[in-house]
């Protein structure tokens, strides 16, 4: 989060959510002008293609907002591998949190 005793950087138009954790600047490039919240790695295993592949990880979990942008998104996954994530509108992880409790507890 822009420290309030610091002026915004100038492409900043809007001041940061109250989640943010970002420390922006004047320099940042176009591509990293996002507000991040705090992640939280949540432990995680992994079902893989072959019956009974399994593989213990940690999955990110984190809202962003794309500076100027009113929607905030929740993604879920591994960073570090590309298209091994969930990246879903506000509502949408909402939906989907419901779904996955719902199918958890055996209400299913």
């Amino acid at each position: 989060m822009t420290d309030p005793s610091r002026s915004r950087p100038s492409w900043q138009c809007e001041p940061c959510p109250a989640w943010c954790v970002v420390e922006h600047d004047e320099a940042d490039l176009t591509a990293d002008r996002v507000h991040d919240s705090a992640g939280r790695y949540t432990p995680a295993v992994l079902g893989g293609p072959l019956e009974g592949e399994q593989t213990a990880t940690e999955l990110l979990i984190l809202m962003s907002r794309r500076s100027g942008d009113a929607g905030d998104w929740v993604f879920v996954g591994q960073p570090e591998r590309d298209g091994q994530h969930l990246s879903l509108s506000r509502e949408s992880a909402l939906r989907v949190a419901r779904e996955i409790l719902r199918l958890a507890s055996g209400s299913g």
